[in-house]
């Protein structure tokens, strides 16, 4: 209702109360900042304080009859228009002819333009010239999330105030006023997790309050939160964060088992986990994280112990891998198997063979090096150190020539893998190759059966064998190559089905049998086609000839003078004939009509 209500943003309040004392208002303001923090609610409190009769400091007294009139909508000199719905040229030529008439009861006539970069390229041309010059009784409020599509010639017309994000403090500080207002009960862990779920919003933060209050009563903890919300407390992603620095996957398993039960979302709780890695980085970085992260004393003790337990480059690529996780389960009906995946890399690097896990690896093993685990450390530390230096510098380990070797023939793909086609059956008719042609229908087919296998399926490369088809994916593909892995047979009963054949579909990587691959699309037709091609040029290209020759008793029946006539009178068929009369009179001979050609 007053300046003072708004939380957090004092740096505006204060200049635009500072405006209303000294008389010095301007006509057209730009509110700008995130969502909740008090844009709109500061507009209105301002278009009061510009009317009232009796300001008090700056704010409006909220008791006068113009304060009441506005407040009620009986004075319609104040008026918000949302520009997400009212975003077109006419809605802004009605403002700007609207502007042409004094306020009736209110010394200014205020537009509170909400959303206003959803305006239209025409509004905004609309709008500047009203901007640029307005009466001196018009005051206009744009308010937006974004700014950065306002044009600069609306930007230049206007006083900006940028709003910030609220303080976990302030919209504690707020929440226990309306608390001790409402009579409600909430513990202070609470009050601390639902400054953390509003993320810099006074509004999002009330609405979490709100909807907890209308859930569990006048008395609320941050159990109540976790069960309302459905999202996982800060001791379970710290629980599973201990599980991956002890590398066990039997706790990680069982914890992820834990939270699904309990019906939290997965998705969720990995944004938690992320969010977690990333202050573990902040505290491995930061000589002072408690004045960047905003935890509890007890959590802040426990965020710094796993931190102590990790390295910079574990904590790193932990986080890379749940990321290179969201994106791999955008499209996945059930994600759990992928976070699964990458939660193991995490915990056990040896798994994985990315840089990222090599660099882990190597950073763990010096530490170990420096605690004396080894008794002969020189040796290894100088190996360590020179791998080290050849990854930094982006050259690959050497391998023994032996080992060369046994790359080069693991890299040949196995019997079982690819079974190649006789060269005289690799034609355009093979039913293999006409399967491939058709391979866009069948994924399309097989996705829309199973959604969750559309990483594997839609735009697909394929190649094909003397056993079926084959799906390529690239060594960076991983996420979607295990996905296929893992419900391969699921992937071919659905391929049976969509392709009504029984080929089967099998999976590799490209470089796997990059040398065998088939391109269906450039085969030649087998012989049979060719020999039905050279016979078909071979028959007469006479039209009349072949119907002779085949339907010979069509073309003598077309000779007779007879046909078939529609009787409209009896409503049937009945067969008549041209009189001979009427055909010598109606027809003229070739003499005839050279004597007409010569008398036209």
């Amino acid at each position: 209702m007053v300046f003072e209500d708004i939380v957090g943003q004092e740096h505006i309040t204060k200049t635009l109360k500072n405006q209303i004392l000294s008389g010095k208002i301007g006509h057209a303001y730009l509110f700008c900042g995130t969502r909740g923090t008090g844009k709109t609610t500061c507009a209105k409190v301002f278009s009061r304080a510009v009317n009232c009769l009796n300001p008090k400091d700056g704010s409006p007294c909220n008791e006068c009859e113009v304060c009441r009139g506005i407040i009620d909508g009986s004075i319609m000199d104040v008026k918000e228009i949302d520009a997400a719905s009212n975003n077109g040229v006419d809605n802004i030529r009605e403002i700007r002819d609207d502007v042409r008439y004094v306020s009736t009861n209110a010394k200014y006539t205020v537009y509170i333009i909400d959303e206003v970069h959803m305006l239209s390229a025409g509004a905004f041309n609309a709008l500047l010239k009203t901007l640029e010059e307005p009466p001196e009784y018009v005051i206009f409020i744009l308010a937006t999330t974004e700014a950065h599509k306002v044009p600069q010639t609306i930007l230049s017309r206007c006083q900006r105030f940028d709003f910030k994000r609220i303080k976990p403090s302030d919209i504690i500080l707020r929440m226990k006023e309306i608390a001790h207002g409402d009579n409600l009960t909430i513990s202070d862990d609470a009050y601390d997790m639902l400054a953390r779920l509003a993320d810099g919003s006074m509004r999002d933060g009330l609405s979490i309050l709100e909807r907890v209050v209308s859930a569990c009563g006048s008395s609320v903890t941050s159990k109540d939160i976790t069960d309302t919300l459905g999202i996982s407390s800060a001791d379970s992603v710290f629980a599973i964060t201990g599980s991956i620095i002890n590398g066990d996957i039997d706790g990680i398993i069982s914890l992820l088992d834990t939270i699904l039960s309990d019906g939290k979302d997965i998705r969720v709780f990995m944004d938690a986990l992320i969010k977690n890695f990333r202050d573990m980085l902040i505290c491995k970085v930061s000589d002072n994280p408690d004045s960047i992260l905003d935890y509890t004393a007890e959590d802040m003790v426990k965020l710094k112990s796993l931190a102590d337990k990790m390295t910079f480059e574990k904590i790193s690529h932990a986080a890379a891998i749940l990321s290179d996780a969201q994106a791999d389960t955008k499209w996945v009906k059930s994600p759990r198997i992928i976070y699964e995946l990458a939660l193991i890399k995490i915990s056990k690097p040896e798994f994985d063979d990315s840089p990222a896990a090599l660099f882990d690896r190597i950073t763990s093993l010096e530490k170990k090096v420096a605690n004396g685990a080894v008794a002969d450390t020189s040796s290894l530390t100088d190996r360590i150190k020179k791998i080290e230096d050849k990854i930094k510098n982006g050259i690959k380990v050497s391998e023994s020539p032996a080992k060369n070797e046994q790359h080069k023939a693991e890299k040949k793909a196995p019997v079982r893998l690819y079974r190649p086609i006789p060269e005289y059956e690799l034609t355009a008719d093979n039913p293999i190759v006409k399967t491939a042609k058709n391979w866009n229908n069948i994924s399309r087919t097989m996705a829309n059966n199973a959604a969750y296998l559309k990483p594997c399926l839609i735009n697909r490369a394929i190649t094909i064998d003397a056993d079926g088809i084959i799906l390529l994916f690239k060594r960076e593909e991983k996420g979607a190559h295990d996905i296929g892995v893992n419900f391969k047979e699921r992937l071919q009963q659905t391929f049976k089905r969509a392709s009504g054949t029984e080929y089967v579909l099998k999976i590799a990587y490209e470089d796997e049998i990059q040398d065998d691959l088939v391109d269906f699309w450039a085969l030649p037709a087998s012989n049979a086609d060719n020999d039905n091609d050279s016979n078909n040029s071979a028959v007469s290209a006479d039209p009349l000839e072949n119907l002779i020759e085949n339907f010979g008793e069509i073309v003598e029946d077309a000779d007779e003078s007879e046909f078939i006539e529609y009787d409209s009178s009896q409503d049937n068929f009945s067969q008549s004939s041209f009189d001979e009369d009427s055909d010598r009179e109606e027809f003229l001979e070739e003499n005839e009509i050279s004597q007409e050609n010569e008398n036209i």
